[in-house]
């Protein structure tokens, strides 16, 4: 029964639920539009090229499906009439907000006068649907990036057509589900973290394999369904049955449980134990579990292939090292899994290249990551038991008893790892194989 029409809860609480739902719903449709915005300049410039075919090089491949299917009856032409609309509204708005942030300081590094900025945004958005946003995150002002403009995929094609293209048949699995991925998992003798406690409309659920109370050690609470390190927490155990979050609030474990029971009337959470980084990263996480984004798709072979990896650590806070959440990302070797310089998502010039962490002052480029090879081979062996799956983002842990994977993304978006990578994603391998299953389903 869905949680607005629940009779257990008061008028009260099911407004309160209702107004979560539907904020969900919304963020999820304006995301939508803003890509169909963003897109237009890509569909347009291809209107008449009709379905792609594997001849074309990866990247315009993609670019060519997007454009196919932007024009897709019935709805097609309507969607162009109003982006085009929108377009010429959003662009200087969004340009105005990041040349604000950036123009300044990006013109000291780099030479690049505030005014060629603004041009080369306006540029970028007209011929290649790259928005202010990826702009200044691929490093578009400068010339060597500038010239490999074309070749870059951005979200709009891969979250939106492509993905939607290749995810598996609803009743498949459940990966966004984190309760139904960790049992899975469990099933599948994949190592990834369980999950204690769940918590949804209002009280604590039955959960197979979890806990009746919350256990003396530290806590990590996050939604049941989303990604991007929102609305996470962090809860120390100090002894004596209480818990302490990021803020210093201290709380019992009667007081803690009552307040997971409150918030699970807008959101279903879930209650993880926190888990501990190997020894070696401890000076480079910032109290954070630091994680791999590492990047698998099925080959031509129809094997789960490793393909890109990038390496987070937390700069701003202790709770999450998510890059879209302030983080620091570098590009891994995925041979050797060694490090090199990193920068935070590149759309505020606050941090940019550095090669030590910037609140800890350690170095790590040059670091050789922790239990390297069965990182790899974990994620590797994860999408093996996702059979219906063709391209997941794994989040992976290392700690100091070998790897661990935190969850699987099944629209992971290309931009930690063209941003750490220093270059665009589309003649690169995981381009190729896109490519290649997007064919083969269309």
């Amino acid at each position: 029964m869905p949680p607005a029409a629940d009779p257990s809860l008061s008028l009260s609480d099911r407004l309160t639920t209702l107004r979560g739902a539907a904020w969900k719903v919304l963020l999820r449709e304006a995301e939508a539009f803003a890509y169909l915005v963003t897109g237009l300049p890509m569909a347009l410039r291809r209107v008449f090229r009709g379905k792609p075919t594997l001849a074309l090089a990866p990247a315009e491949y993609l670019h060519r499906y997007y454009a196919w299917t932007y024009w897709q009856l019935p709805w097609g032409p309507f969607k162009a009439v109003v982006a085009a609309i929108a377009w010429p509204i959003a662009l200087p708005i969004a340009i105005f907000i990041f040349a604000r942030r950036n123009a300044r300081v990006i013109a000291e590094r780099s030479g690049v006068s505030p005014v060629s900025q603004v041009l080369g945004q306006v540029e970028m958005a007209a011929r290649y649907a790259i928005a202010p946003f990826w702009y200044y995150m691929f490093e578009l002002h400068l010339p060597e990036r500038k010239k490999q403009a074309q070749f870059y995929l951005t979200a709009h094609e891969t979250i939106g057509p492509a993905y939607s293209l290749l995810q598996p048949p609803e009743d498949s699995d459940a990966m966004d589900d984190k309760i139904w991925f960790a049992e899975h998992c469990h099933e599948q003798g994949v190592r990834a973290v369980p999950v204690l406690m769940h918590f949804s409309k209002g009280e604590r659920q039955p959960l197979k394999g979890g806990s009746d109370v919350l256990p003396d050690g530290d806590l990590f609470v996050k939604p049941r369904s989303g990604s991007g390190g929102h609305r996470m927490e962090r809860w120390d155990f100090v002894g004596e049955g209480r818990y302490r979050n990021a803020h210093a609030q201290i709380l019992t474990r009667a007081q803690l449980m009552d307040k997971l029971a409150r918030q699970s009337l807008k959101d279903d959470f879930l209650v993880q134990p926190r888990l501990a980084n190997h020894p070696s990263l401890d000076d480079i996480s910032n109290g954070a579990l630091a994680t791999v984004r590492l990047l698998t798709c099925r080959n031509e072979q129809g094997r789960a292939e490793a393909t890109n990896a990038a390496f987070r650590m937390a700069i701003g806070n202790s709770v999450v090292d998510n890059f879209h959440q302030g983080g620091l990302a570098t590009a891994v070797d995925l041979q050797t899994g060694v490090i090199g310089i990193a920068a935070d998502i590149g759309i505020r010039p606050d941090v940019g290249w550095r090669d030590t962490h910037p609140v800890s002052g350690a170095r790590f480029a040059g670091r050789t990551l922790p239990h390297w090879s069965e990182v790899v081979a974990l994620a590797v062996k994860a999408h093996e038991a996702f059979p219906q799956r063709m391209v997941v983002g794994w989040d992976v842990a290392m700690l100091a008893d070998g790897a661990m994977i935190i969850e699987g993304n099944g629209k992971p978006d290309l931009d930690i790892h063209q941003r750490a990578e220093r270059g665009p994603a589309g003649e690169s391998r995981i381009a190729h194989l896109l490519a290649y299953n997007v064919d083969k389903r269309s």
